[in-house]
């Protein structure tokens, strides 16, 4: 995590908030504990504020992680205190100090996720669960002389491997003569589906962001390609500037964005699709559905037959199959043959 200080000053007092930049992960719902502190005549009233201030900064936090950019720009003028509190779950407040005129706490604020998903279906927005862990960085550097892929010549990868924290978005590549025998700058140009997925298999990994960088004179171009799991954006990127600093994080957002545009959730139509639940004993059912419960993408379970040891269910839900496959395996279920005999599992 990255923190700013942010520091505003008032007639009476002062705060300071610790604001942390999220980190891409699977808990897309979690807020952070913001560290308050200020000086007042009105300490409690005071306080009511910056909570205040806590709840909205910390929807934002969430709108903008499971959101597209477009899609957040077309809610932003209704977050408001009073859309926050809405979604409340809880305010929790810890280390709580008031000494004179001084007030220290830590404070978090918790919202409900389902009701969160709720809103966005009331609007017709669709969103996502969760985000990779990494995506593996492929660049191809070209300029008039030099032509440059997984070699330690990359000016990019020379960069990226000396600034890279633990928090990275991307995972870069051996650069050894494996990967230049795998994948070939022809393979990139021509977007070659089977070569860039076989590239990935060796990575463990089925998220790429692939970058042709073209350089003439001071001028470069970029030719962004974003692959997740079989699918792909290719656009030319907004972006002429040979300062690597501002080029990473520009890719990291658009690498962010593009992905939540392929595999963000629909929520204008439900789908439904038939399950059998295999089971030892009731305990195990229990968990099973407890799990199910957990995927909000699934509106309603109904069941369609029962016998021992087994039901099938009919199973609403909304967005797509490829989606449902990967909250069943977040929730550590497993499923087989999902787009036929559906049968679920505990992992």
């Amino acid at each position: 995590f990255y923190c700013n200080n942010l520091m505003n000053k008032f007639v009476l007092f002062l705060f300071l908030i610790c604001f942390c930049k999220f980190s891409f992960s699977n808990n897309l719902f979690e807020t952070s504990y913001y560290d308050v502190e200020f000086f007042s005549n009105n300490i409690e009233n005071d306080k009511i504020n910056e909570i205040n201030e806590i709840k909205k900064r910390s929807l934002i936090n969430i709108l903008k992680k499971t959101l597209t950019n477009k899609n957040y720009t077309k809610i932003q003028d209704l977050i408001t205190v009073d859309l926050s509190n809405s979604l409340i779950k809880n305010i929790i407040i810890n280390e709580e100090k008031i000494i004179n005129n001084k007030y220290i706490s830590r404070i978090k604020v918790n919202f409900d996720k389902k009701k969160i998903i709720e809103f966005y279906r009331q609007k017709k927005l669709p969103y996502i669960e969760f985000l990779p862990n990494k995506f593996l960085l492929i660049i191809y550097e070209e300029d008039e002389i030099s032509h440059n892929l997984f070699t330690k010549d990359n000016s990019f990868y020379s960069y990226y491997k000396k600034n890279l924290n633990a928090n990275s978005l991307f995972r870069l590549p051996n650069l050894d003569i494996n990967d230049r025998f795998i994948l070939r700058d022809e393979d990139l140009k021509k977007i070659n589906l089977e070569k860039i997925k076989t590239f990935l298999r060796k990575y463990n990994l089925v998220n790429a962001s692939i970058i042709l960088a073209n350089k003439n004179n001071k001028n470069i171009t970029y030719n962004f390609i974003l692959y997740s799991d079989g699918e792909i954006i290719n656009k030319k990127l907004d972006f002429n500037s040979l300062r690597l600093n501002r080029f990473f994080v520009f890719l990291e957002n658009e690498t962010v964005d593009s992905w939540k545009n392929l595999n963000q959730i629909q929520n204008n139509t439900l789908n439904v699709i038939n399950c059998k639940i295999d089971y030892f004993n009731m305990p195990e059912l229990k968990e099973i559905r407890n799990k199910l419960n957990n995927i909000t993408i699934i509106q309603n379970l109904k069941i369609k037959s029962l016998s021992y040891k087994n039901i099938e269910y009919e199973i609403y839900f909304y967005g797509n199959l490829k989606i449902l496959s990967k909250l069943f395996n977040l929730n550590k279920l497993n499923t087989k043959d999902i787009d036929n005999a559906c049968i679920i599992k505990l992992r």
